[in-house]
């Protein structure tokens, strides 16, 4: 093979593998952000009605598009989620555990990044409006900063270590490394929180 062949060959290969970890570490991204908008849109809910105690000086219907709002976009988040990588179970084969761990390190703190300058450019138009939509803002910044700190540190190596741990063939133990770093994650964000 030629050197040029070689390099194209590298290149797709690479290719490859940053495509895979973008998908997957996106899609995680997506659902921790859903599943927490989701969960927000039920607390708006429960204290719209007055099941809950809430400090919050919002009427009945404020609090009720707020939820909806905040609800619809959780979903959103959770339907795209589900479409992408993430939601086929498509894993990553045929490299070293060092090089799909680097990759999901850097596609962690790219996708957190983007999520933080989301946050905010999203700040400015978000301030005129009702406090739980405001809190669905902080949100996408919980999870920006838990990509970019917590996922690089933690939920990357501890899932690189389940991958690499000896466990034998077909073991369920080894389909655990992507419910990890969702764990992580969403943890992370909410702490953050």
């Amino acid at each position: 093979m030629t050197e040029a062949g070689t390099r194209l060959a590298r290149g797709r290969r690479y290719g490859i593998l940053a495509y895979g970890s973008f998908g997957i570490m996106l899609g995680i991204a997506l659902a921790v952000a859903g599943s927490i908008l989701v969960g927000l849109s039920v607390s708006i809910f429960l204290a719209g009605f007055g099941f809950v105690a809430s400090d919050l000086e919002l009427s009945t219907g404020a609090m009720m598009v707020s939820g909806l709002v905040v609800g619809v976009a959780g979903a959103f988040c959770l339907g795209l989620a589900s479409e992408g990588p993430l939601g086929r179970g498509r894993r990553l084969v045929g490299y070293e555990t060092w090089e799909i761990g680097l990759g999901r390190i850097v596609a962690a703190f790219v996708i957190g990044l983007i999520a933080y300058l989301v946050h905010g450019f999203l700040v400015d138009y978000v301030t005129d409006l009702p406090q739980p939509i405001q809190q669905a803002n902080e949100v996408v910044r919980a999870v920006g900063v838990a990509g970019m700190v917590a996922m690089p540190l933690l939920g990357v190596p501890l899932s690189m270590a389940i991958r690499y741990a000896p466990w034998e063939e077909g073991s369920w133990l080894k389909r655990l490394e992507t419910p990890v770093m969702f764990v992580v994650w969403a943890v992370a964000a909410l702490v953050i929180l």
